[in-house]
């Protein structure tokens, strides 16, 4: 939108090159401008004048000084684009003495409160009780201050792309995410995950509360407004949470919210006071705090399935285990076999039953009697298991078999739907997923066991990154970690290249079990299962011959056979049977696959 008269830019662009005349519609180079000087700009009164009393400008209230700075940090925006001024250059622009600290910092202090500067920066601490924050400070003209220098009305735009009203909750979550990844997208620090500038922020909450105020009653976000009679205050944090939680990618902590909100420290504490445990957002289960294991005392924010519910916002309990459908990247595993049908060595079948009652939660209670109780030590409150060996060697199996002793349904994520091209849906992918995994856990009467197969397809070493791509695989890696330091069920991870795991998950796996080739007993009771009395000359074929010559795992073993067998029952009359001849044919062909199998992770 054009405000009527000459817009504040073109104002702004006589006073930084005055020898060029307005009505001439021509710019001269950037580079040919003569640097901008305090003593020059003077000699423009008129131009100043129109500035400060601009209809476009007045809610800013400038000052004579404030154009000094404001003509000086728009020339530097115009030749070095991100290049901010530090203190003591606006000082010195708005001829303060830089000596006299005091003065100088109240009045960068004001242009702050007016919003008509900002940080290039995040700053956490309070420059009112250490105003030499200001001083390590580097600043840059607000974008909302920007937009209004050139006359744009974000308000009216945004509208003009919004649906006309708001009549359902598909509307609403529609236009809550266009709003915030337009802004992200076009003034955000860093993308889509990056920081909005307040004065944007503030932009697109007012438009969002306007249009619930304009909505019918029957839209699920204004009656929850109605119904909970929040303040202002709390309709701005939960509708940022609720953004945050569907759309970026992850939950926003306290500490960033509080900075989104209140980037002047005199009112911080008015928001955290909303996530203290006996405030009202918390006891009546409105928003939920997670903790984080890295900073204990650092907490992200969620909206509670409850009030999402009220919103409209489907959960995903629905996709739950035990329902009619399962998410996307679950699926539900349908396991026979019981402990006595694995057929490995007597010392891991031992460790597999340690791992059974470990997990069952009468020992668990004997614990808690003996000092591990989780919220009273280092124990977690679940177990991550990590399967590891060559591959065929049951640990899937075995996983399926641990699940079927505790009468446990097991739960596989599969990694292929986690991976997506866009690394961006990756992260919230994997987030998403355990989310999900961690509220199964946490039901009362949750019977999951659950199951990452392949795990090195999602876990893997960090890298020292060097662009965008590796960080974000970094940062993949570090919610994996975060969740399994905390993860309150039962978790097994199975892999065959356990050395490209980062060594900072094995201290997160409660128990480490290496599955090895079978031994020549193990072998034998393999051929001999796979080997069936139903195959024409199974009984004749010599498996202790076969068990002692080839070194297999069991799927190798199953492998052999069946080649073998396609291969017989192509055979005519007395011919169509399985002969040991078959078999070594094949096991010949496999043998050379077999090498560097077995390799210990040294642990």
């Amino acid at each position: 939108m054009k405000i009527e008269g000459m817009e504040p830019v073109e104002i702004l662009h006589r006073l930084i090159n005055p020898e060029e005349s307005a009505s001439s519609g021509e710019y001269h180079n950037v580079a040919a401008v003569e640097p901008f000087t305090p003593a020059k700009l003077h000699e423009s009164g008129e131009d100043i004048h129109s500035l400060i009393a601009h209809p476009g400008l007045q809610e800013y209230a400038l000052t004579e000084r404030d154009v000094l700075i404001i003509s000086l940090m728009w020339q530097r925006h115009l030749e070095q684009i991100g290049m901010g001024l530090d203190w003591a250059e606006i000082c010195s622009c708005a001829q303060l003495n830089k000596y006299r600290v005091t003065e100088c910092l109240e009045y960068i202090t004001g242009l702050l409160e007016r919003q008509i500067i900002c940080f290039d920066e995040k700053i956490a601490g309070d420059y009112y009780l250490n105003p030499l924050i200001l001083q390590s400070a580097q600043y840059n003209l607000s974008s909302g201050f920007i937009l209004k220098t050139m006359g744009r009305d974000l308000q009216q735009e945004m509208d003009f792309m919004l649906s006309e009203q708001w009549t359902d909750n598909v509307d609403f979550l529609r236009d809550l995410k266009l709003v915030f990844d337009l802004c992200f997208e076009s003034f955000g620090t860093n993308g889509s995950r990056g920081t909005l500038d307040y004065s944007i922020q503030t932009m697109c909450l007012n438009i969002l509360k306007k249009r619930i105020i304009m909505a019918p009653m029957g839209l699920e976000i204004k009656s929850v407004f109605t119904e909970y009679c929040f303040s202002e205050y709390q309709e701005d944090l939960l509708l940022i949470v609720l953004d945050h939680q569907l759309h970026r990618k992850d939950f926003i902590s306290i500490e960033d919210l509080i900075l989104s909100l209140a980037p002047d420290p005199r009112y911080r504490w008015i928001l955290r006071k909303q996530f203290e445990d006996n405030s009202r957002l918390i006891t009546e289960e409105v928003i939920c705090k997670q903790q984080g294991y890295r900073y204990p005392n650092k907490y992200s924010l969620s909206i509670s399935d409850r009030i999402l519910n009220k919103m409209g916002v489907i959960t995903g309990e629905e996709n739950l285990p035990g329902q009619e459908s399962l998410a996307s990247f679950f699926e539900k595993c349908e396991v026979r076999h019981r402990f006595q049908d694995l057929i490995i060595s007597e010392e891991q079948k031992s460790l597999l039953a340690t791992i059974v009652v470990k997990c069952q939660q009468g020992h668990r209670s004997d614990l808690d009697q003996w000092g591990f109780h989780p919220e009273k030590s280092q124990t977690k409150p679940g177990t991550v298991i990590l399967l590891y060996g060559a591959p065929g060697t049951g640990k899937t199996f075995a996983a399926g078999a641990i699940a079927n002793e505790m009468g446990r349904e097991l739960i596989m994520l599969n990694v292929s739907q986690l991976r997506d091209k866009f690394y961006g849906v990756t992260e919230k992918q994997v987030k998403q997923a355990f989310v999900t995994m961690r509220k199964m856990a946490l039901k009362s009467d949750s019977s999951y066991l659950f199951l990452i197969n392949e795990a090195d397809q999602l876990i893997h070493n960090r890298i020292q990154y060097s662009d965008t791509f590796d960080m974000t695989e970094n940062t993949i890696q570090s919610i994996i970690l975060e969740e399994l330091e905390t993860f309150p069920g039962i978790l097994i991870l199975t892999t065959n290249l356990e050395t490209n795991i980062d060594e900072a998950y094995f201290r997160r796996f409660d128990l480490k079990l290496e599955f090895r080739l079978p031994n020549k007993d193990c072998r034998r009771n393999l051929w001999n299962l796979y080997l069936k009395n139903e195959i024409p000359g199974a009984k004749k074929i010599d498996r202790e011959y076969l068990c002692q010559k080839y070194e297999f795992s069991g799927a190798q073993i199953a492998l052999v056979i069946k080649n073998a067998c396609l291969e017989a029952v192509n055979r005519e009359g007395k011919e169509k049977l399985l002969t040991l001849a078959d078999l070594s044919k094949y096991a010949d062909l496999e043998q050379t696959w077999t090498r560097g199998f077995g390799k210990s992770i040294g642990f």
